[in-house]
């Protein structure tokens, strides 16, 4: 608490002052929220249902081909701060496509003590195609984040996902000694728990991710996944690439998951990497040759 002098007068009007207690200013903090839905219609998959809420925003880029529109999600807040919460719940109606990227790379700014918070919840009906593709996210030094991402898959459902996070900019001669991270996702496949992951950095970043076990000294981390009947037809091309990308890669395919982990010493080497890989993994999931979202191209 903090005090400041406020005056009283007594009755011969001779001015007091006297210390009163001032209760300390809330900080403001951003909230947002997403919810898009898209169903199939003819051989197009069309908008159904659109919210947007707080500094949450979401637009749909011209795309050339109408069975795989695309969605560009917006922080109008610019980045994310303790306290802060972004929410976003995609749904895609039976045999409806859809590619969500993000219109930046997300920051997370220095806190105060509170955890900013994202959470997407992701409904894929049967038969439908969701490409989860948004950028990357920075850590600031004392930034603190909590993000889970829960996806649900039905019948014939295919998932391409991606989620990338870089401890502080190389380039600008960032280190993180104090940050916080907890990372996780969660797939069903008809209500059944398919995989579980959960990713926890706390402390000082810079000597936790020097860690043999850890990072081995890397700044950037990014997990790939693959859900598909299929997904073993994805093995090949992840491997082959693990092998050549220049950066440290592995994969593993269990049933009809496939994992891939990516680790760069900078950012830009990761989303480099993440480039190719993603470019070469879409095109086996949409059938033809396909670009990766413009917002990743003008990056």
């Amino acid at each position: 608490m903090t005090f400041e002098n406020t005056l009283l007068f007594d009755p011969d009007r001779t001015a007091i002052p006297v210390a009163m207690e001032k209760a300390p200013a809330a900080l403001a903090r951003s909230e947002g929220r997403v919810e898009i839905r898209f169903r199939r219609k003819k051989d197009a998959s069309k908008l159904a249902h659109l919210y947007q809420q707080g500094c949450g925003r979401v637009r749909f880029p011209k795309v050339d081909h109408s069975e795989y529109p695309e969605a560009v999600l917006i922080n109008t807040a610019g980045g994310l701060t303790g306290g802060d919460h972004m929410a976003y719940q995609v749904t895609l109606g039976p045999g409806a496509g859809l590619t969500v990227s993000g219109q930046a790379a997300e920051k997370i700014y220095k806190s105060v003590g509170n955890t900013a918070v994202i959470e997407a919840e992701m409904q894929v009906g049967a038969g439908a195609a969701l490409e989860w593709l948004p950028q990357e996210t920075i850590l600031f030094e004392k930034s603190r984040l909590r993000r889970m991402n829960k996806v649900h898959l039905e019948t014939g459902s295919r998932l391409i996902a991606l989620e990338a996070t870089v401890f502080g900019r190389a380039a600008h001669g960032e280190t993180l000694h104090s940050a916080y991270i907890r990372d996780g996702w969660k797939i069903w496949r008809d209500g059944k728990l398919l995989w579980v992951d959960q990713f926890m950095l706390d402390g000082d970043i810079d000597v936790e991710t020097k860690r043999p076990a850890v990072l081995a000294g890397a700044r950037g981390v990014a997990t790939i996944l693959v859900a598909d009947d299929a997904a073993s037809t994805y093995l090949e091309t992840a491997q082959t690439f693990a092998r050549d990308c220049g950066v440290r890669a592995a994969v593993t395919c269990r049933d009809e998951l496939l994992i891939m982990r990516v680790m760069a010493e900078t950012g830009y080497d990761l989303r480099r990497a993440l480039a190719r890989i993603l470019t070469q993994l879409r095109s086996t999931f949409s059938g033809y040759p396909v670009a990766l979202p413009k917002v990743w191209e003008n990056q």
